[in-house]
């Protein structure tokens, strides 16, 4: 899903002419790369909890969420809309890599440490919390 927003970004974005424009994506961009941040953070502790402490691992997806945190806080820094869309593009681009640094590393590490019940009972929880109604606590 990320991947079909960015690539719609990329092509809508060389039209933007004004850096408030480009600000209001960029918040876009920071709401659903927060929410990404927070379950890939949940997952990792899990691990950890489960008796897989890769700190390595770790420490590479924290550094790569603050490189592309940087970037998109220096989006609010400038007042050149080049550099705006540039910073934006740059971020967007960062996020790619580490979704696919996900893919490939983090993901299979998750399914062979955790139990398939954990897996199944996860998966659950996700469609829950993506799905429930509004007024339901999951």
């Amino acid at each position: 899903m990320f991947c079909s927003v960015f690539d719609h970004i990329g092509e809508t974005l060389p039209a933007t002419k004004s850096v408030a424009d480009i600000r209001r994506i960029t918040r876009l961009v920071e709401g659903l790369l927060l929410s990404h941040a927070k379950t890939e953070d949940d997952l990792l502790l899990m691990m950890t909890q489960h008796g897989h402490p890769d700190k390595r691992s770790y420490a590479r997806l924290q550094h790569e969420h603050q490189e592309v945190d940087a970037r998109l806080r220096r989006v609010y820094l400038t007042n050149k809309v080049d550099l705006a869309r540039n910073l934006l593009v740059a971020a967007m681009s960062a996020s790619r890599r580490h979704f696919a640094r996900e893919e490939r590393l983090i993901f299979p590490m998750v399914e062979k440490v955790l139990e398939p019940e954990v897996l199944s009972r996860l998966g659950l929880m996700w469609f829950l919390r993506k799905h429930a109604p509004p007024n339901w606590t999951v």
